[in-house]
Order: structure tokens, then C-alpha cells, then sequence
């Protein structure tokens, strides 16, 4: 059984938000007591697979923010300097990084000309 307030002509907003509230409050408390034993039956159920869901999640998650750590950051080892890149660099330009650093260039001059830096 739904319980509504009726609304007074010259209701403020913070009067209107209260009611809405206490509506929605009473509300639940009557969903809650017709279906009282399908919660017994279920709960348990829905917070084990929820707790699953959370956990499957967070790892996908722990593992994208892994992969954008490994793919959008360069190191430099002669500064011990990590460079945000913003994108991932392809092959072509990896071999051009590479011979260039042979040839005694710096890697920021070298990732600040091809204009992957952050």
C-alpha cells in the first residue's frame, strides 16, 4: 500500500523535499513487510554474487589502470624520470628512439619532437 501526503498550495522546496522523503521511507517500510521471507530467501544470494561482481570488477579495473601505466609512460634512465606520453607510441617510432638514444640524443628531446609528450 502506497502512502501519499497531499501536498499543501504553498509548500517550500524544503517542506516538498521532506514530504517526498517521508513518502519514500514509508514506502519502503510497506515493500519491506509484504515481502518480508522473498528478502530472507534471496538476500544472501544477491550479496554473494554482488560481492563476486565487485571483486571481478576491480580487478578489470586494477589491470586497466596497470596497462595505461605500462603503455603511457616512457622511462628515462639517465634522469631516473618516468615521461607521461599521450598516446601509446607504435613500433616505427620505438625503433627511431632507439637509434637516435644510440646516437647520444635525450629521450625527452626525442619524445618533445615527436610530440607524444604530455
Amino acid at each position: 500500500m502506497y502512502v501519499y501526503e497531499n501536498p499543501e498550495p504553498n509548500e517550500t522546496t524544503a517542506e516538498k523535499l521532506v514530504r517526498k522523503a517521508r513518502e519514500l521511507a514509508n514506502n519502503g517500510r510497506a515493500w519491506y513487510y509484504r515481502n518480508r521471507e522473498d528478502i530472507l530467501l534471496f538476500g544472501p544470494i544477491v550479496f554473494s554474487l554482488s560481492g563476486t561482481l565487485v571483486r571481478v570488477v576491480g580487478k578489470r579495473i586494477n589491470l586497466h589502470k596497470q596497462e595505461d601505466i605500462k603503455n603511457l609512460y616512457c622511462y628515462d634512465r639517465s634522469l631516473g624520470h618516468y615521461w607521461a606520453l599521450r598516446r601509446e607510441l607504435t613500433n616505427k617510432e620505438w625503433l627511431m628512439i632507439d637509434q637516435r638514444k644510440k646516437n647520444g640524443e635525450r629521450l625527452s628531446d626525442i619524445l618533445a619532437e615527436l610530440k607524444v609528450l604530455k
